[in-house]
């Protein structure tokens, strides 16, 4: 007899009913007859080295889902797992978008031209370095969350202002000729199982939270090549890729280690979720 699995799915609270992503990953774990508790960072605690949940003790499970980003708690609650998706040292790591810049690469797209600053530098600085207009990122923002064009000194201005003249900031070449538009990939293992081009006619950034038009998109052998090379480089076992068009060949955006499925789930008709939770039972069936 199969030893029925039993596993966590990480995330801020328990009750992540608005979540489409979390309510996906819960149904496909029902329907496999997959054990998996939503536990909440918030609603946990760790007292005298012990990892307690609405004043339980947590219990050891076969694996986890990562679907939080930051904190001691939890990384604390990883230990609890035998396998965690990501596994937490990849999932650390490439939540920063520099760290994904200087250790990702392919010999199937090109890099912007980058560097990791603090926000006190000036357009005429940065401009000499990237031409301009430049895009400047947050390390860790997502969903287009701390990301901007920026055309000029004013821009910057606004920027400092608003967080400081000491957060560190990505400084990115802006990619023309992706204006609006990118591709978002979902692989597992290194395989792409659905792809779809975003498209927004408002704003230079494609994210489907700021309004974004999606349609599938055919994979092709270079896609499939760039995401065997991220995965041999990363290890993340589920993963969002983006990329964007340059002129003749793609240009790399980041890495998503925990990208939502909502949109390529309603995009292209392909249940990402089922896919992820097949993958982990294939991992135990060994």
């Amino acid at each position: 007899m199969i030893k029925k699995l039993r596993g966590y799915l990480i995330a801020r609270y328990d009750n992540m009913c608005n979540s489409y992503t979390c309510k996906r990953l819960e149904e496909e774990a029902k329907s496999l007859n997959i054990e998996m508790n939503t536990i909440g960072v918030c609603d946990t605690i760790i007292c005298e080295n012990k990892i307690l949940h609405k004043a339980h003790q947590l219990n050891k499970v076969d694996f986890l889902i990562n679907r939080h980003k930051h904190g001691h708690i939890k990384d604390r609650l990883n230990s609890l797992a035998k396998k965690s998706y990501n596994n937490l040292s990849s999932f650390n790591t490439y939540l920063d978008k520099f760290s994904q810049l200087e250790n990702i690469s392919s010999l199937h797209f090109l890099k912007p031209k980058y560097f990791l600053a603090s926000a006190d530098k000036s357009f005429e600085e940065v401009s000499k370095i990237l031409s301009d207009p430049f895009v400047i990122k947050g390390l860790d923002g997502s969903e287009g969350d701390q990301v901007y064009l920026i055309k000029s000194e004013e821009d910057l201005k606004k920027i400092r202002t608003f967080y400081g003249i000491d957060k560190e900031f990505l400084f990115e070449e802006f990619i023309e000729s992706s204006f609006g538009r990118d591709i978002r990939m979902y692989a597992i293992k290194g395989k792409i199982k659905a792809a779809m081009l975003r498209k927004s006619n408002m704003d230079f950034r494609a994210n489907f939270a700021l309004g974004a038009q999606l349609s599938p998109y055919d994979i092709n052998p270079k896609m499939e090549k760039i995401s065997e090379d991220i995965y041999k480089i990363t290890g993340l076992d589920f993963v969002g890729i983006d990329l964007l068009f340059g002129r003749d060949n793609f240009y790399f955006c980041e890495v998503n280690v925990m990208a939502g499925i909502k949109g390529i789930e309603k995009a292209t008709g392909t249940n990402i979720a089922r896919e992820i939770l097949l993958s982990i039972k294939e991992d135990f069936n060994e």
